[in-house]
């Protein structure tokens, strides 16, 4: 991830960012750090049930616990306009955050809503896990009066974007920009500005830093798919020994998950095998 020097970070004075996490706050701040290291904002906003030891750039306001994500979409669309005072909002999760700076374009404060495109969804535009949106847009939520606010992004965008568009003059962007401002679960054909996706991880931090990241989680996070998908990433890059190291903190989650980490350590063994077979291949062809 390149680091802004403080002459080269983005001037994002009139946009909020926001991260609302009760549950893991230090992979939060890790998350949000990595924000501020590019850019400043208006405020920095960390919205958690209880007070944590963070430095005093993190603005921390109390909420109350949000225990499953079905709370987690009702708050961000009925409540989350009241906490910030942005003219935009970066919304961001501990498993998201800026990775290029320099990949930010005026364009994206033109939009009400942007984030990383589905490929999966009828609305093209898009992931929530970390978006820009518009006080404008939270302005117009509650008029909606949503019967089904989760998840949140789908609600917005598919649900009720037409509506949105159509009564209120709300703008989604189109896939294309929204492809120059982050991914999640379509892979980037260039630099994007940000991300979303704990997977993603082997591919925006080096094996130093995303070690260091996982010894600030717990069990439950690295028993989750998104850490099997992560592993897939790191062998099919060649990074076998980290791909080992994350394979290691899946081995004492039940029998299922010690066969599964086996299989995968056995499918990562294989790819090794067959790349070096075909590099031994190639200079001998040489």
């Amino acid at each position: 991830m390149p680091i802004a020097d403080k002459s080269d970070k983005l001037d994002l004075r009139n946009v909020s960012l926001v991260c609302v996490e009760t549950r893991y706050p230090e992979l939060a701040r890790f998350a949000i750090e990595r924000c501020l290291a590019g850019a400043d904002f208006k405020e920095c906003l960390l919205l958690t049930s209880r007070l944590h030891a963070l430095p005093a750039h993190i603005s921390q306001v109390l909420i109350a616990p949000i225990e499953s994500i079905e709370a987690y979409s009702a708050f961000m669309v009925n409540q989350l306009g009241a906490h910030f005072s942005g003219t935009h909002v970066l919304i961001m999760q501990w498993d998201s955050f800026i990775v290029d700076h320099r990949q930010w374009q005026g364009a994206f404060l033109d939009c009400d809503y942007i984030g990383a495109p589905w490929s999966h969804r009828p609305a093209a535009v898009g992931n929530g896990g970390f978006s820009l949106r518009s006080r404008r847009l939270y302005d117009v939520l509650p008029q909606l009066r949503m019967a089904q606010p989760h998840p949140e992004d789908y609600a917005i965008c598919e649900l009720h974007g037409a509506q949105l568009e159509r009564d209120f003059g709300i703008r989604f962007a189109d896939a294309a920009l929204a492809s120059a401002f982050a991914y999640e679960c379509v892979a980037p054909v260039a630099p994007t500005f940000g991300f979303h996706g704990f997977f993603n991880f082997g591919q925006v931090l080096g094996d130093i830093e995303l070690a260091a990241y996982l010894v600030l989680c717990d069990d439950a996070t690295m028993h989750g798919s998104a850490v099997r998908r992560m592993i897939k990433q790191l062998y099919q890059a060649r990074r076998y020994r980290m791909a080992a190291r994350v394979l290691r903190r899946r081995t004492n989650g039940g029998a299922a998950m010690f066969a599964d980490a086996c299989l995968l350590a056995a499918r990562a063994g294989v790819h090794a095998f067959r790349h070096g077979l075909a590099r031994r291949l190639s200079a001998v062809t040489l």
